[in-house]
């Protein structure tokens, strides 16, 4: 029986594939949605999925084109820039969704760090992704949508179980058709860690000019996410917490150590 509530116009799904996590937001453009003729050059601080039900077009890069007609589907990564021309007499529909991912924390022996390499391989070694291999996507796809618009009890969990093999399915046609080279063995950094290391970055370089794509670079995420954690974590951005770790310096300066006020401003 469908529930009385009103129906969410949003939903923020967590999706896991071993102990990578899978954040995704859904709103109206899941259901199918048409696009005008023609967008501006624009990106994005999360990636963008988008399977073609109908219409004829194209997507741009800076330097490639990516044909989009009904029974394909494209991987826009994070800060790549894009857009799309579509024909005025057949125009574009498709259904659309916005996701991240970062490495979670599970006991060891529950997940296999192989397969768990190789997704985050395949998804961080694209730009743009284009595919005409629906064939396993569009179905999983049509469950998801049937759950979030009947709400059955048990309809999240289930759709975050879909969720997860769609990523699964996703992941395998990029490492099929890209023929990436095997990820290079590296531990996958857990949160907890990653906390550790960015403490440990702002504590060692409060004298330096660094940057957030310094720090991204070290524990291997956006800087979407990267933004996300120091909010949560430290209610600070970049700046701030680079500014924080700069001042508990200079006081820590002042009450140890004999050097005036000039010296320590000027270190």
């Amino acid at each position: 029986m469908q529930s009385d509530e009103k129906a969410p116009t949003e939903w923020n799904i967590g999706a896991r594939f071993g102990p990578v996590v899978l954040n995704v937001t859904v709103d109206s453009t899941f259901f199918n949605s048409a696009i005008q003729q023609t967008t501006e050059r624009h990106t994005h601080a999360t990636c963008e999925f988008h399977l073609i039900t109908g219409g004829t077009g194209a997507i741009y890069t800076d330097d490639t084109e990516y044909d989009a007609s009904a029974g394909g589907y494209y991987i826009v990564k994070e800060g790549v820039y894009h857009w799309q021309r579509v024909s005025a007499e057949d125009p574009l529909q498709k259904i659309s969704f916005k996701f991240d991912y970062s490495a979670g924390h599970l006991v060891a022996g529950d997940y296999s760090e192989e397969e768990a390499r190789a997704f985050i391989h395949s998804l961080s070694n694209i730009q743009i992704f284009y595919s005409g291999n629906v064939g396993e996507i569009r179905p999983i796809l049509s469950d998801i949508q049937k759950e979030l618009a009947a709400r059955k009890p048990g309809y999240f969990t289930k759709v975050q179980l879909l969720f997860s093999l769609l990523f699964l399915e996703i992941s395998r046609d990029v490492m099929r058709q890209c023929r990436l080279t095997p990820a290079v063995k590296k531990p996958i950094i857990h949160m907890e860690n990653r906390i550790n290391i960015i403490d440990n970055f702002f504590d060692r370089n409060y004298h330096f000019k660094v940057t957030a794509d310094d720090l991204c670079k070290l524990i291997h995420i956006s800087k979407s996410q990267l933004n996300r954690i120091l909010r949560k974590k430290y209610n600070m951005t970049f700046k701030q917490k680079h500014i924080e770790a700069q001042i508990e310096h200079i006081k820590n300066m002042l009450i140890n150590t004999d050097l005036p006020i000039g010296a320590i401003a000027e270190r």
